[in-house]
């Protein structure tokens, strides 16, 4: 048995013949006058479909594949061309990470050689029925009348429920509208000067909480999410790291310090490590395998009252709701955290006096 194939031909000879057929004067396309077009002379001659002869030229020579009978107009592009897209996109990932360089390890200067103070406020959850308020305002007004004492806020300002956890705004006696007005006033009215706030997993139950906070404050503080990576320079040029997150990676039952133990020797090194998030507290001193000593502290936040937490049957302790660090020039001084805000205060002043 002999199967017949049909003639093929390359799509250049294809192209030359409609060309050729063109130049003789038969029509391209068809013009309905019952004369063979130059497409369809040269399908017949060639043996292969008219519509594949059709879409080869038409491909190679550029030219609308039109019916014979009917035309169609030029529609425009349904939106920018792929490449002006990617081109916008590239731009937009410069610029993105521009900004996230710009985040690692920024720094801040001092601009005496003095001693100063950072309060790490511990999750406030201002507006909570549980938040204890005289506490958090009596920290307020240490910062605002000591000299050389900045403020950093670990995150969670607010409850701000969110999600299914919404409900939760039925067992509070404060609202949404009035958990913004608190925190505009903790940010703005405090009387604190401030050196970072942190956004904790609480600001984004409800995003725009976060947004708002950004809003509001980005002119005046960084606000950044989770966690800042910042160093503190005097102008004797010492420079002290600090790595602050509203919490770092791993727990243990045993030692609420471990997350940042850990970060001390698995991350790059700082002179202070800072977390809060489980509202617990701790601190400890440690020399570092290259010699350099290491502040780790946890801050337990003001939520003193927790009906959550003692249902699982943790206890409300009664300090660390903020620590306060002591940031030296001298070369070789490290200063214990205080958990006593009162005691870092005068301890500070008489650091200031000399």
């Amino acid at each position: 048995m002999v199967i017949k194939k049909e003639p093929s031909a390359s799509d250049q000879v294809l192209f030359d013949l409609v060309e050729h057929n063109i130049q003789k004067g038969l029509p391209y396309p068809g013009d309905g006058s019952g004369r063979p077009s130059a497409v369809g002379e040269a399908a017949r001659e060639l043996g292969i479909p008219r519509t594949t002869a059709r879409r080869k030229y038409g491909k190679m020579a550029g030219k609308p594949l039109s019916s014979p009978v009917l035309s169609y107009p030029e529609f425009a592009q349904d939106d920018v061309a792929a490449e002006d897209i990617l081109d916008h996109m590239s731009r937009r990932y410069e610029q993105r990470q521009q900004y996230e360089n710009s985040l690692n390890w920024f720094e801040v200067k001092v601009n005496e050689n003095k001693p100063i103070g950072i309060n790490w406020f511990g999750d406030p959850h201002i507006g909570s029925d549980g938040c204890n308020v005289p506490l958090l305002r009596h920290h307020c007004d240490l910062l605002k009348n000591t000299d050389g004492l900045y403020g950093a806020n670990i995150g969670d300002t607010v409850d701000n429920w969110g999600g299914r956890l919404i409900r939760e705004y039925a067992n509070n006696s404060v609202d949404r509208k009035t958990e913004r007005k608190l925190a505009r006033w903790f940010l703005e009215d405090s009387g604190i000067n401030w050196l970072l706030w942190l956004i904790g997993n609480h600001d984004v139950m409800d995003n725009a909480f976060a947004i708002f906070l950004k809003t509001i404050g980005a002119s005046t503080v960084p606000m950044l999410d989770w966690r800042a990576k910042l160093k503190v320079t005097f102008p004797n040029k010492r420079s002290l790291k600090i790595d602050a997150a509203h919490d770092f990676k791993g727990h243990s039952m045993w030692n609420e310090i471990h997350s940042l133990d850990r970060a001390a020797v698995m991350d790059e090194h700082a002179d202070f490590f800072v977390a809060g998030h489980r509202h617990d507290w701790a601190t400890k001193q440690k020399e570092l395998p290259d010699g350099k000593i290491a502040t780790l502290l946890r801050v337990r936040g003001y939520k003193f009252i927790d009906d959550y937490a003692a249902r699982l049957g943790y206890a409300s302790k009664s300090h660390g709701a903020s620590i306060m660090i002591i940031l030296d020039p001298r070369e070789g001084v490290f200063h214990p955290p205080y958990a006593d805000l009162d005691r870092g205060v005068e301890f500070l002043k008489y650091l200031r006096s000399q």
